[in-house]
């Protein structure tokens, strides 16, 4: 792949090297797939290169590569050895943002160095209570003078039974208006070997998940000092949200490597498979099923990229990185689909990557936040930073042809507010949009008041029985209206409503 315009020396040098080594690796992590063992060995390999350092900043013992070189680790292992590339992914993202971003200096030190030379990780967040609900967790952690006693269970854990480090998020506060505000939580990160109490309580059989140890922890009165908390107490959840857009950038980057995979596998399978007296490449429906995932492969390509650099230069991604998560999977599952079909009876047994592909594409829709759980990110997002780009788009009725036109100025000149007014404003919204009601705020495009004079003018129209208005629960108080069939006829008469277009034939017999 052609490295993007932006990318420095450094980084092209680093994709190079990547892909590279992990080729040199291919076969004995594909072996671990088949033995079911974790690739300590290879993942020792890994460290002695640095590759885990490339989102660390020099300083701490890393590459210094930013989002850019993390996403490049990740696309390139996944390309080549997906299962190995779950690990990787998971320790880079095992509170690696949260440390640099909301970690004090001593933290930093203590922690990044170890991260940049390969130590495995692990988020702890999902629990039988805390899935998508992450605020849910249960996990409580009560402080003791300098120390807090962590005690509860953990689930779905990737790097459960052989990760040294562990970022843990738990439940500081029973207080229901501490946890109406998100702020029962709170973060810590503790090395394995510096505590005791943590055991791991069973290891599950994850989809496509191998090679990679996926399981549940018991916390046992585990003694964590008060210097290895990250951020303030009651700050767990905010940490949480900011470290999974990072998170899910890094496995978007993962779903680019998926489809060089596939690309890669099934256009050289499907060349050399003759059926009916020729390869299947030259069937119409496999020529069209190779060409989506190429237009996904592309797509996902730029989208990531371009996404690593912004956070690279410190923007806001938090639309982005939702955005990203939710559409790779989709595109992931629905790629899979198509390159599991091309090749058919071999799509779907081990000896080819495929199937791992597949599974864990569907794997993907749940892993580091369901997809559902993005969109619901994304559209309250689009509320907070869209509110300029996401208007209501005012029109009129057109002098010349009779219709509804958009209108992007504002309105030449505002009524008084008096009843017939109010209702005359009401009666044009139903000329232009006649099933909607009106908010406050549109009403006040038109009339000159504030908004609880347009309150109390609707609520005086409908006592009239000339408008309907929609109360808000809270408040007990109109927020929007219409007007009613009688407060229509009121305002004007039938003929004002009517509208032919010329085209349609006018014969008095029509009604």
């Amino acid at each position: 792949m052609k490295p993007f315009w932006w990318w420095t020396q450094e980084q092209i040098d680093f994709y190079n090297e990547l892909g590279d080594f992990f080729k040199s690796i291919a076969p004995e992590e594909y072996r671990t797939r088949y033995t079911r063992e974790f690739p300590f060995e290879l993942f020792e390999k890994i460290g002695e290169k640095g590759y885990l350092g490339a989102a660390i900043d020099k300083e701490y013992g890393g590459l210094g590569l930013g989002c850019t070189g993390s996403c490049m680790l990740a696309e390139q292992a996944h390309f080549i050895s997906p299962g190995l590339g779950r690990v990787l992914v998971g320790n880079m993202n095992g509170g690696l943002r949260q440390i640099i971003e909301e970690g004090n200096e001593a933290q930093k030190k203590k922690f990044l160095p170890g991260i940049a030379a390969g130590e495995t990780g692990a988020v702890v967040i999902t629990e039988v209570s805390a899935g998508t609900d992450a605020a849910g967790v249960a996990l409580t952690a009560e402080k003791q003078g300098s120390k807090y006693i962590l005690n509860g269970r953990k689930r779905f854990i990737v790097g459960a039974g052989v990760a040294d480090r562990f970022f843990i998020y738990a439940r500081t506060s029973n207080d229901p208006e501490m946890i109406k505000k998100h702020k029962h939580l709170t973060a810590f990160i503790v090395k394995r070997s510096e505590v005791s109490g943590i055991t791991t309580e069973k290891i599950n059989e994850i989809l496509a998940f191998e090679n990679v140890q996926n399981g549940s922890l018991i916390f046992d009165n585990v003694e964590i000092d008060e210097a290895d908390r990250i951020g303030e107490e009651g700050q767990g959840f905010k940490i949480m949200m900011n470290g999974l857009n990072f998170e899910r950038t890094n496995i978007s980057a993962t779903t680019i490597g998926w489809h060089r995979a596939m690309l890669n596998y099934i256009i050289p399978y499907s060349e050399r498979r003759i059926q009916f007296g020729r390869p299947t490449l030259d069937q119409k429906p496999n020529q069209d099923k190779i060409a989506h995932i190429m237009e996904r492969l592309l797509l996902l390509r730029d989208s990531v990229y371009v996404t690593a650099k912004k956070w690279d230069l410190e923007e806001n991604i938090i639309i982005d990185a939702s955005v990203l998560k939710a559409v790779s999977a989709a595109m992931a599952l629905e790629s899979a689909m198509e390159a599991t079909q091309v090749m058919g009876g071999d799509g779907i047994n081990d000896f080819y990557p495929i199937k791992n592909l597949f599974e864990v594409a569907k794997t993907e829709h749940i892993a580091g936040g369901t997809v559902e759980a993005c969109e619901m990110t994304l559209y309250k997002q689009i509320f907070k930073q869209m509110p300029e780009d996401i208007q209501w788009i005012r029109r009129e009725i057109d002098p010349v042809c009779g219709a509804p036109v958009p209108v992007y100025t504002p309105v030449e000149k505002k009524e008084a507010l008096s009843a017939d007014t109010l209702l005359d404003v009401l009666a044009e919204n139903y000329r232009v949009n006649q099933g909607l009601d009106m908010t406050i705020a549109d009403i006040q495009d038109y009339i000159d008041a504030d908004a609880d004079a347009v309150v109390a003018a609707i609520e005086g129209l409908v006592a009239d029985g000339l408008a309907v208005a929609h109360v808000n629960k809270k408040t007990g108080k109109p927020d929007m209206a219409r007007a009613s069939y009688a407060g229509l006829s009121k305002a004007h008469p039938n003929e004002y409503y009517q509208y032919w277009k010329e085209h349609i034939d006018k014969d008095p017999r029509r009604h």
